[in-house]
């Protein structure tokens, strides 16, 4: 005898462990075990006679954008490619890349290459950027030490934010730097 959710349970662990289930619906069984009956990847693990990895590695399919989770689903893409393809962040990169494995029929090697090429031009890309933004903030604090006539520094939290910081030595100094922001005219 048992309870309606230890009937439930057990229905769902047979269901998973039927062979024509694909991926997606694999994933989806494990992360609801979870959900519903409260289960650690441990305990699913033992109950469906399989390591922990490969539920977590099954589970992870869940992160993958639907559109390349429904590749997955149609068997266009293979698991080894999806788990590759969960190292590009960026959803539309993602797609473009599982079509791109699809067209030209791309082992996973290939696959994990790619995107692994993908990541270095973006990183390539990001600190191009920001050593042209670098260089902008460079040149407005030196252009503010030399209104100033002591040492600024900008400090950026992010893209839009920050805080400018003027040194002083005396209280003279501090004066003087007091009376030359005052003497700037509003525009």
């Amino acid at each position: 005898e048992y309870s309606p959710q230890q009937t439930m349970e057990i229905a769902l662990i047979e269901n998973v462990q039927r062979a024509d289930l694909n991926p997606i619906e694999e994933a989806l069984a494990y992360q609801r075990l979870m959900q519903e009956f409260s289960l650690k990847q441990e305990e699913i693990a033992e109950r469906v006679s399989k390591n922990r990895t490969t539920i977590t590695n099954s589970m992870r399919l869940l992160n993958l954008v639907p559109g390349v989770q429904q590749m997955l689903a149609e068997g266009r893409i293979t698991s080894g490619h999806a788990r590759a393809l969960l190292g590009v962040s960026d959803p539309q990169q993602q797609l473009a890349l599982a079509q791109k494995v699809e067209q030209e029929k791309l082992s996973v090697r290939e696959s994990e290459k790619a995107v692994k090429l993908l990541g270095r031009e973006k990183e390539k890309k990001k600190s191009q950027v920001d050593e042209a933004v670098e260089l902008v903030f460079q040149d407005m604090e030196n252009r503010m030490k030399t209104v100033m006539g002591t040492k600024v520094n900008i400090s950026r939290k992010d893209k839009t934010k920050g805080k400018v910081e003027i040194e002083y030595y005396s209280e003279a100094e501090l004066e003087r730097i007091v009376e030359l922001i005052e003497s700037i005219q509003p525009m």
